[in-house]
């Protein structure tokens, strides 16, 4: 958190934590994150995946209650509100094979159920944040993978800066003609309109594109005019297996991207909801 405050300088509105099976949360270590003293409180996000050894239709069928019950004994302890994903990505995971317990019907009912058991439980303080991977290979997938209007409070994906994604408009929407693809956000505002949407994860491969930082200079504005219902964008400060996106890369590509954000992240734009009244 610090190495990326380093570099962007500016403290995060929102702190992303992932967790797996059932081990309570939050924890001392998310709190001194999120709630650092001469600070605003930082919105804690939580990724949750019930069980990685059991398939969606075992956790849908109540094979997970157990973890369930213990993470929602932690959670309604927590005062405030804070953002909280069923098994994000889920596109990635998908076997289609009848009986696999791990269809989209098979996702679906598990995500259901998991909120379902967590306001019997008396979990009131989560927004809930359907997140998908939001890239055109699955486009076929999206709509049966929504779980629906009702456990969905905010829709996610995750967009990344490869070598074609080279513009702000392109990262946010990638429409495909020959998949009839519109791109993820005008997807997901013509599929729950009004919901506001989150870019959950997000950054640029500094490698593959060289001149990176120019993507960013209009990204206030494109924004504002072309993506209204975007209201939170979390940039995802690590590397992966695909892309390298930390902001502290000592390459000059790197330090131009690092210096083109931070004047970003203190773009005007970011300051008109404060954390304590969101989200």
């Amino acid at each position: 958190l610090l190495q990326y405050e380093a570099f962007a300088k500016n403290p995060p509105d929102i702190v992303h934590f992932y967790q797996r099976g059932p081990t309570g949360f939050p924890a001392p270590r998310h709190l001194q994150a999120a709630e650092r003293p001469g600070r605003p409180r930082s919105i804690m996000y939580f990724s949750w995946k019930p069980d990685l050894e059991l398939t969606w239709r075992e956790i849908a069928d109540g094979a997970a209650d157990g973890t369930i019950a213990s993470v929602a004994l932690e959670l309604v302890q927590y005062p405030n509100l804070m953002f909280f994903t069923i098994h994000h990505e889920p596109e990635n995971d998908v076997v289609t094979t009848p009986g696999s317990g791990m269809t989209p019907k098979d996702y679906v009912d598990m995500y259901r159920h998991v909120v379902e058991q967590l306001r019997a439980l008396g979990v009131d303080n989560i927004v809930l944040v359907m997140v998908y991977m939001g890239f055109d290979r699955w486009a076929d997938m999206v709509d049966d993978l929504y779980p629906g209007d009702d456990v969905v409070d905010w829709i996610g994906y995750d967009p990344y800066g490869f070598e074609a994604q080279t513009s702000f408009d392109l990262l946010l929407n990638r429409p495909n003609p020959q998949l009839e693809w519109p791109g993820f956000y005008d997807w997901a505002t013509a599929k729950a309109p009004g919901k506001p949407i989150m870019v959950a994860e997000w950054g640029y491969d500094m490698s593959a594109i060289t001149d990176a930082e120019s993507v960013l200079r209009d990204a206030p504005a494109i924004l504002e005019s072309r993506f209204p219902a975007i209201k939170a964008l979390v940039y995802w400060n690590q590397e992966g297996d695909r892309v390298n996106a930390r902001l502290d890369q000592q390459t000059p590509e790197a330090r131009r991207f690092a210096e083109a954000f931070a004047e970003f992240a203190d773009d005007p734009l970011f300051d008109q909801t404060q954390t304590a009244a969101a989200p």
